[in-house]
Parts: C-alpha cells; sequence; structure tokens
C-alpha cells in the first residue's frame, strides 16, 4: 500500500497532526478504521480494508456534509473529523474501530472486535497509551487515535513493548547498519530521521519533484523492526534514504514505511548484480510488502542503483 502523510486544505477545519492520507485503491488496517468510522457517522458501506469505490462514495459525501474539500482522499482534515473520542462503557463503530486496531494491528489478543469497550478493551487502550508516552486515562481521543493510525511513538516503553524511539536508537548504535548523512531534503538523511525519531520529533521528507517541500512524517514500527531483523541476523547494511528524497508521489517512503539500501554486504548496489536480489529476499523475510519491495530485476526502470523495501 502507497501511502502519504498530509494535512488536506479545507475551508472549515484545519487539522492539528500529520495523518496517514488514504485514498481509493489502499488496502489495510488503516482502511478498516476508516470504514468503521466512517459507518459511525453514518455512511453506508462494506468493511473490508479496500478502499474501492463504496469507500470513495461515503469519504466523498461525509466530506460534502461537514464542509470539508471533497477529493476523496482522507488526510488530516478528513480523519480529524472522523475521530470520535470513545471510553469504557461505549459501544458503537468507533470502538470496533478501536478493537480492531488494538487486536489485529498491535497484538492484543486478549481484545474482541465487538463494539463493546469492557474492560479487556480498557486495558489493552492503557497500556498502549503507556507505551506510547500517551495520558493512560483509557480515553481514546485525538491524540490516542493518532498513535494508533500513524504507529507513532513518542516515549520509551514501560509495558514490554519497545518504542520506535527506542528502536530508532538500536538502530543508530548498532555495528551493521550505517546511515548516510546526505540526501536532497535538507534534515532527511537517514541518520538524522533516525536522530529525529530517537528525539521524539516528526521527520523531515521529501516530496516528487521537490525534496525540500517542508513536510514531515514519523518512521513506523515495521519497518524500523524490520531494519533491525536483518542487520541482528548477520547483515551489514547502508541505508541512503528513509522519509527525504525524490520518489514517486504516493511513494511508502512519505508515509515513515520504506528505506532504500545503498550497500548489502560489502557490495554496492549502484549496478544490478547478485547482491540485489540476496538484499530483497531478505527484506521480504524480514516482513517487507514483496509487492512493493523492488530492486534492479524487479523494477529495473526506477531501482537499478539500489534495493527499496516497504512495510505496510
Amino acid at each position: 500500500m502507497r501511502r502519504a502523510l498530509v494535512s488536506q486544505a479545507a475551508p472549515a477545519y484545519a487539522s492539528v497532526l500529520s495523518w496517514q492520507a488514504l485514498r481509493q485503491g489502499d488496502t489495510g488496517r488503516d482502511v478498516y478504521t476508516l470504514q468503521y468510522l466512517l459507518r459511525e457517522a453514518g455512511q453506508t458501506l462494506s468493511i473490508d480494508g479496500i478502499f474501492g469505490s463504496g469507500t470513495d462514495t461515503a469519504v466523498r459525501a461525509f466530506q460534502g456534509a461537514r464542509g470539508l474539500t471533497v477529493d476523496g482522499i482522507v488526510g488530516g482534515n478528513t480523519w480529524e473529523a472522523l475521530i470520535k473520542t470513545v471510553r469504557q462503557g461505549d459501544s458503537n463503530n468507533a470502538v470496533r474501530a478501536l478493537q480492531d486496531q488494538l487486536k489485529n494491528g498491535y497484538g492484543y489478543t486478549s481484545v474482541t472486535v465487538d463494539g463493546a469497550f469492557g474492560p479487556a478493551t480498557d486495558a489493552a487502550v492503557r497500556d498502549f497509551q503507556t507505551s506510547r508516552g500517551l495520558g493512560a486515562d483509557g480515553i481514546v481521543g485525538l491524540n490516542t487515535w493518532h498513535g494508533l493510525v500513524t504507529g507513532a511513538s513518542t516515549a520509551g516503553s514501560t509495558s514490554g513493548t519497545t518504542s520506535t524511539r527506542d528502536l530508532a536508537s538500536q538502530i543508530l548504535n548498532h555495528p551493521r547498519i550505517q546511515l548516510s548523512t546526505s540526501s536532497s531534503t535538507t534534515g532527511g538523511s537517514p541518520r538524522q530521521n533516525i536522530l529525529d525519531t530517537i528525539n521524539g520529533v516528526p521527520v523531515k521528507r521529501g516530496c516528487k519533484d521537490a525534496p525540500n517541500c517542508g513536510l514531515t512524517t514519523t518512521l513506523k514500527r515495521s519497518m524500523l523492526e524490520g531494519l533491525l531483523k536483518m542487520a541482528n541476523a548477520g547483515n551489514t547494511i547502508y541505508i541512503t534514504s528513509f522519509a527525504g528524497g525524490s520518489h514517486s508521489q504516493y511513494s511508502d517512503h512519505y508515509a515513515g514505511l520504506a528505506l532504500d539500501i545503498g550497500i548489502w554486504n560489502g557490495t554496492s548496489l549502484s549496478t544490478p548484480n547478485s547482491a540485489h536480489t540476496a538484499a530483497r529476499n531478505a527484506c521480504i523475510a524480514a516482513g517487507s510488502d514483496a509487492g512493493q519491495t523492488f530492486n534492479a530485476y524487479n523494477d529495473p526502470k526506477g531501482h537499478s542503483n539500489h534495493v527499496h523495501c516497504a512495510w505496510n
């Protein structure tokens, strides 16, 4: 799934956080969340995790009803208009959206997706909030929803779940991971992206044809964990890009879900060679999306001089 983080312009609402921008053609956990929230807002649509024509119609109807830009793109303004604060005792589709994220997105197996916010859901919410440096009050408001949808972590864990800060620190100090210090995006080099993540601030990202567009994102847990898994398996990896640089318009780089490898186990990937295949296979084994993991042999036009690995 290709995603970008944006805040869409709107006449009646201005988003305050950076969210995953979803649009027709996207799939995955966040699409389930979107669909449940649209149902809670009174729209009729299927809950299948696929952003198809039915979801597009529902999004546009919701945007029109709320005075938002009617473009079918679920950016910051649309997300924040959809968000509904829920807490123990509530029973609705917003609770189902919450439970689906907790159970299927974050592995809280004690949670049942039944729409009833009971003690098990409350315990999972408080644990999630603690691990993300949020106020552990069991109330799922704007910041907790944002943490669930973006996967962002703002503090170290006290509950056994490694935070994105901690993962980034492991990457910075890993003897088998080298991070480039250069990028066409000012402040957007891989090393700086990791340092910003350690410091709990959004990372600088580029744009297609405009590497210094002034936008930010967060590096996601799945990608960071995948990189560490490859390094811990004994591979030496030189990273040339996380979020910075110019990529395709809706690149997973801009959602903090992709990395580019320039050197694999001492072999440069600047030209097609067997290390391209080895690096791609290692990324897939570490959980990257095979359909969005490219090298000189699967996407020679765009990836002849590096390996691109993207996670969901």
